[in-house]
């Protein structure tokens, strides 16, 4: 399987996985997804590993040897930061309701949850593009955790548009929220890997800014936002940091792949 025929099945795959969590609620009723909650945080180790462990070095060996210097990679990281940092300060300023249901993901109501988590998904996707130029085994853990990730977010969206929306159109609703990061990862993809190595390089640094607001500013304190922490919470999350450590090594001695 080329390259161009993986990011397709890759984003085919997020489609699917979105969709069917997005079904769910459909099904057995929006109290459920307390049950899922865990997810969130095995996500969020995984992200924490891919972020350090896979995505960063990657994009730094690869800036290097196509001879982008460091000031342009502190650049592109953080305009990569800073561009989903303003995108979200501003979906919150203008279109957060304080008195939103608390039960939600993020704690906004349907339509305005949808725009937001649109946003999110954009970026999900591109920064599933970049990982998977950084290559496969970064680009399937990164799936792996984006899977998880947008499972139970997705799960809470259509949960709140139930409550706003008939069957039919929140179904609408969620097709087209599931569509999103897929036709961004494809878009990408191909726009990043016509413009050639050294454009690669930075694209991966702006995907690392990206992750890191998704991941310490979203991921984590979602995670760990409940009062009630136990130890069985911090070992999900670092079982997914282990995780992608050993994902690491063994891709570093069985194909040279990312550097740790």
């Amino acid at each position: 399987m080329n390259d161009d025929t993986a990011i397709i099945v890759f984003a085919l795959v997020i489609f699917a996985v979105t969709l069917a969590a997005a079904r769910i609620p459909f099904i057995i009723g929006r109290e459920k997804h307390r049950d899922l909650h865990r997810l969130i945080t095995f996500s969020a180790g995984v992200m924490v590993g891919v972020l350090f462990l896979m995505l960063l070095p990657e994009a730094l060996e690869r800036s290097w040897d196509n001879g982008v210097s460091e000031d342009t990679m502190a650049v592109a990281m953080l305009c990569g930061f800073l561009l989903l940092f303003v995108a979200d300060f501003l979906v919150k300023k203008y279109l957060m309701k304080e008195d939103a249901c608390e039960e939600t993901e993020h704690d906004i109501t349907s339509l305005s949850a949808f725009i937001g988590l649109a946003i999110h998904s954009f970026f999900d996707g591109l920064a599933l593009a970049a990982a998977f130029i950084a290559g496969e085994d970064v680009g399937i853990m990164v799936l792996i955790a984006l899977c998880l990730h947008k499972s139970v977010v997705v799960f809470s969206l259509s949960s709140t548009m139930l409550m706003s929306h008939s069957h039919n159109r929140a179904w609408l609703y969620l097709v087209a929220f599931s569509a999103i990061s897929p036709l961004a990862a494809i878009v990408s993809y191909f726009a990043m890997d016509t413009g050639g190595l050294e454009t690669a390089g930075i694209a991966l640094c702006f995907s690392v800014g990206i992750f890191a607001f998704v991941t310490m500013c979203d991921m984590i304190p979602e995670a760990f936002r409940h009062e009630k922490r136990d130890n069985t919470q911090m070992l999900i999350f670092l079982i997914g940091i282990a995780i992608c450590f050993a994902v690491a090594l063994v891709s570093e001695s069985l194909m040279g792949g990312v550097d740790i």
